[in-house]
């Protein structure tokens, strides 16, 4: 598989920590769920979901995560959309 890192898609962010609904806007867009908290992981993760246009906006939304102190878990290309 070939990723096209050069277009569009559709990436899921996984974070440590609580995100509301606030954050969309601030994430270009994405959607935010969570927190989840399981018995295996009694910390919350933040689940989010969303296009992207290119990399410069991917950077965008990890660099804003980074600067408010959001431990990145994991950034899934999930396909063209």
């Amino acid at each position: 598989m070939t990723y096209p890192f050069d277009r569009s898609g559709t990436y899921a962010i996984c974070v440590a920590g609580v995100l509301d609904k606030s954050w969309t806007d601030r994430l270009g867009g994405m959607t935010v769920s969570g927190p989840e908290v399981t018995p295996e992981n009694p910390l919350p993760v933040t689940r989010l979901v969303g296009w992207v246009p290119d990399q410069a906006a991917l950077a965008g939304i990890l660099n804003t995560l980074y600067e408010n102190h959001f431990a990145l878990l994991s950034v899934q290309y999930l396909g063209a959309s």
